[in-house]
């Protein structure tokens, strides 16, 4: 059993931000980030002391504890229970070694695949790893299939510590010698040889404690890919489950006709995409015009029209009067809220940024001195005259 709890002192302290501080312990039951896992969390409790441990990191052989104090100020000497975490310890535990074994299933399938970063979380896991082939789902179900069979065996977890003259000789040692800074080498070990990596972290006893591995999803292209999976695959596959009900309803078909409804409305979003290219440039705006200054300005309020079939209409403006100013309002959302493309001639000294600053325009939106885009709180035109005549 792992210590999680033990009365110590504060040995050392460096200050940090605020309440925010650095600190070592005599004797330290909080383990540092390494890994890919990051550092134990808890408190420390003393007389008129109360500090909440964040994280941790090793330096120099030791752990310095990033803490944020509640009550009092630590200083080197003070008497302090030290508290783990305990769930969070055992959760990141489990997450840490589901992923020693789905990087070694993927590794021992699919040669060529090395995993070379992981971010063990509290909710799910990413892994980083390069691989020139094709990354899809039939070879992370598969994946997620052996891992969850090594689960159900409960095979034991054991870490042992040699020197890197034994650690060299040791079989299927994944180990990368670069970080291996110490005289001992840490090896976490799943069944006789199932896994056998040198390993700093924090790892479950036997692999039934791990939980429902459940792959999320994958990212990438060749050669570099991640994938995210959980160990809590029980809720997850429920929450999916629910979530996968409702699309089916939605569109109407059958759980395994689905991916290739999705393939064909893909297919049917390019093709529109396409469609749109050719005719945004042949779009022409009912522009009404209006006195601004020695300017002009502009107006074209179009329902329901996206932001980005008006832009070529816009630049032309700006080409065709260097002189004036172009406000394109497009009404047709369920709230008030209306989007708005703003644009001005070369010659138009005026920022326009400041304009949709005005707090009577009520506009949220931001761009470039000459252009700005965003929503606005209506469609009316008195209140754009009034901020852009004080912006000038």
């Amino acid at each position: 059993m792992e210590k999680l709890a033990s009365d110590t002192r504060i040995r050392e302290v460096r200050p940090g931000e605020g309440k925010t501080f650095l600190l070592t312990l005599e004797d330290n039951p909080f383990r540092g980030a390494g890994g890919g896992q990051p550092g134990d969390s808890g408190e420390l409790r003393g007389e008129g002391f109360l500090a909440e441990v964040k994280d941790g990191r090793e330096e120099g052989g030791e752990v310095w504890l990033e803490a944020t104090c509640r009550q009092g100020t630590p200083r080197p000497g003070l008497a302090v229970e030290a508290r783990v975490d305990g769930p969070r310890r055992a959760l990141l535990s489990r997450h840490h070694s589901g992923e020693h074994l789905l990087s070694r299933i993927l590794e021992d399938a699919h040669p060529g695949l090395a995993v070379h970063k992981v971010a063990v979380g509290e909710e799910s896991t990413s892994v980083y790893f390069t691989y020139d082939g094709e990354v899809d789902w039939a070879m992370l179900f598969s994946a997620e299939d052996r891992a969850r069979e090594v689960v159900a065996s409960d095979l034991p977890v054991t870490i042992q510590e040699y020197s890197r003259e034994e650690g060299q000789k040791i079989p299927r040692l994944k180990v990368n010698w670069d970080r291996v800074h110490s005289p001992t080498l840490r090896v976490v070990r799943i069944g006789e040889d199932l896994d056998v990596i040198a390993c700093s972290g924090s790892h479950v006893s036997s692999t039934g404690e791990i939980g429902e591995i459940f792959i999320t999803g994958y990212h990438g292209a060749p050669p570099e890919w991640s994938f995210t999976f959980t160990v809590c695959g029980r809720s997850r596959e429920r929450d999916y489950g629910k979530i996968l009900r409702r699309v089916l309803r939605t569109v109407g078909c059958e759980p395994g006709q689905l991916e290739k409804v999705f393939e064909r409305l893909q297919g049917e979003k390019g093709a529109l995409q396409k469609t749109l290219d050719k005719v945004r440039p042949l779009v022409s705006l009912p522009w009404e015009r209006h006195a601004l200054g020695e300017y002009t300005l502009d107006v074209a309020v179009v329902a329901a029209l996206p932001p980005e079939m008006a832009t070529p209409a816009v630049k032309r403006h700006g080409e065709t009067f260097p002189r004036g100013v172009a406000l394109v309002l497009l009404p047709g959302t369920a709230d008030d809220r209306v989007p708005f493309v703003l644009a001005r001639g070369a010659e138009v000294a005026m920022d326009l940024r400041r304009a949709i600053k005005d707090p009577e325009l009520g506009a949220r939106g931001g761009g470039a001195p000459e252009w700005v885009s965003g929503v606005v709180r209506g469609a009316s035109v008195a209140p754009w005259l009034r901020a852009l005549g004080e912006a000038l």
